[in-house]
């Protein structure tokens, strides 16, 4: 009897201990789940940052090339203008080393409106608009195939069986509004910057029009312009072949003022 009390103590005893074992490891099984799924998420993350650092890597590089895209061809205008004004220079020399030509007189010429036969615009300029007998703030932009002119009040009608337009141009507030009428050469569609993909179909017509003492007919899209700066933008296609642009300059010509306003 003592024996069975015996072994039935020591079989109870060895059960709890087993059990003990087994909630102690079930737990050590736990944290260790645990420290792996953090350990785990920790990766992602790095992961994630390592491939956002790359992409912002990759975009600088773009942006670096871009940079260096333009700086060549800045020096390839450059040493192209160099070249010509070292030609131009050697021609001049031997023009006044010919003896036939020492007769010649020349007049001098400031550097500021001429530079290798061309006159020289600064990135704003006075320009004078014959039919409107007014000079406005024009801004020189390159990048832009045709000059536009503010416009307002735009009507369009026929004269002689041609399409003519009329319309308002007065950048000023204060300013009085001149009322010019023009035949329409042709239509031009411009994308809209505002509106990525939608373009805008706009007039052009032909305008007499004076810089400094250049005078010439140009064309220019009709848009409003009342909420720009200048209510005049120059474009390549009027100074192509005979005017050059030195962004660092303001206003070279002044206002051309007409005689009895005419």
């Amino acid at each position: 009897m003592f024996l069975k009390k015996t072994a039935i103590i020591t079989l109870t005893s060895l059960f709890l201990t087993v059990g003990c074992i087994s909630i102690s490891t079930t737990e050590t099984e736990q944290k260790i789940q645990q420290t792996l799924t953090e350990q785990a998420t920790k990766i992602t993350e790095l992961e994630t940052e390592l491939a956002t650092s790359k992409a912002d890597i990759e975009q600088k590089k773009s942006s670096l090339e871009a940079v260096k895209t333009d700086l060549e061809k800045t020096q390839k205008e450059a040493q192209t203008l160099n070249q010509q004004l070292a030609q131009q220079i050697a021609i001049q020399k031997a023009a006044a080393a010919t003896p036939k030509r020492s007769n010649v007189v020349v007049s001098k010429v400031s550097k500021r409106d001429i530079y290798l036969d061309k006159t020289v615009l600064g990135q704003t300029e006075w320009l004078y608009i014959n039919k409107a007998k007014k000079s406005f703030r024009a801004r020189v932009d390159t990048g832009a195939a045709t000059s536009s002119i503010n416009a307002v009040n735009i009507q369009h009608f026929e004269r002689d069986g041609k399409n003519w337009v009329r319309f308002n141009m007065a950048h000023d507030k204060d300013a009085e509004a001149k009322i010019i009428e023009a035949r329409i050469d042709r239509y031009v569609k411009i994308l809209q910057s505002s509106e990525p993909g939608e373009k805008d179909r706009r007039p052009v017509i032909k305008l007499n029009v004076r810089v400094g003492n250049i005078t010439q007919q140009s064309e220019f899209t009709l848009t409003d312009r009342q909420h720009m700066d200048y209510a005049v933008l120059i474009g390549r296609s009027f100074i192509q072949d005979v005017m050059i642009v030195d962004v660092s300059q303001d206003y070279i010509h002044p206002k051309y003022q007409a005689e009895n306003n005419k």
